[in-house]
């Protein structure tokens, strides 16, 4: 059982894979890709949340209704 640390969750086979007999092709650039994602990822929610406040800061103040 690998510590929580070492975990990597499962995840589904890409076409290769299978085609490749089921193995996965886990490399250091796939994990990169999914960590630039990630990253990515919370900073689009960051920028959301930030939107969100601005819409309903403009409401308190009655500047967007039509």
């Amino acid at each position: 059982m690998p510590s929580p640390e070492e975990y990597i969750p499962e995840r589904a086979l890409t076409y290769s894979e299978m085609m490749n007999e089921g193995r996965k092709n886990l490399s250091d650039g796939n994990h990169q890709e999914g960590d630039d994602l990630q990253k990515r990822v919370e900073e689009l929610e960051r920028k959301v949340n930030h939107l969100e406040k601005v819409i309903q800061r403009q409401l308190r103040l009655g500047r967007m209704v039509d």
